[in-house]
């Protein structure tokens, strides 16, 4: 009595390999790509929270609310890419001081994200007053991504506090900050 035996050779065993790691070759990049867009996404969505909680505070309780970058004292520092925090500014100086309430912070996992708030007037930090408007500035933060400049968004702010995002007005994959020019970071 016979048995046949199925099995691959070993060139077919070498032809599945081969076209796997072409698939994958082609998979990876664009993975990587997706991530990259969900990092960028999740932190345009997360700033953007911060902004309207902070304007949103300011009408409520008609007081000045300031929003910086943080660093590891929570104290207002200099650069938006460690994180950023908010909070009531009880006196209205643009520093977080005994006493005042802490809205939200956030000290930034991602080495390769970048933030940068770039303004009129107090370039350092926004502050929105009790009306809901800024404090005698507009401006936008850049948002970019492990240099990838298909990545990079913005968030503009008007002086009345109202939020806008960045697009891709012209449809060649790259979005324009305020005056139709690339981001840039």
């Amino acid at each position: 009595m016979r048995t046949n035996h199925q099995a691959f050779t070993l060139i077919e065993l070498l032809t599945v390999i081969a076209i796997v790691m072409i698939i994958f070759g082609y998979a990876i990049p664009s993975f990587a790509d997706l991530i990259g867009k969900s990092k960028v996404d999740a932190n345009v969505s997360r700033l953007a929270q911060v902004i309207q909680l902070s304007r949103s505070v300011a009408i409520t309780n008609n007081t000045k609310v300031t929003m910086c970058p943080i660093n590891e004292k929570l104290s207002c520092s200099s650069n938006w890419s460690n994180g950023y925090m908010s909070f009531v500014d009880s006196n209205g100086n643009r520093k977080f001081e005994a006493g005042e309430e802490l809205l939200f912070q956030h000290f930034s996992q991602e080495p390769k994200s970048k933030v940068s708030w770039r303004a009129f007037g107090h370039r350092r930090s926004l502050q929105w007053l009790g009306t809901g408007i800024t404090n005698h500035q507009n401006g936008s933060f850049e948002l970019c991504y492990a240099d990838k400049q298909k990545l990079y968004r913005a968030i503009f702010i008007t002086k009345t506090g109202r939020i806008r995002y960045s697009k891709d007005n012209n449809n060649d994959g790259y979005h324009e900050n305020s005056k139709g020019a690339l981001i840039t970071c």
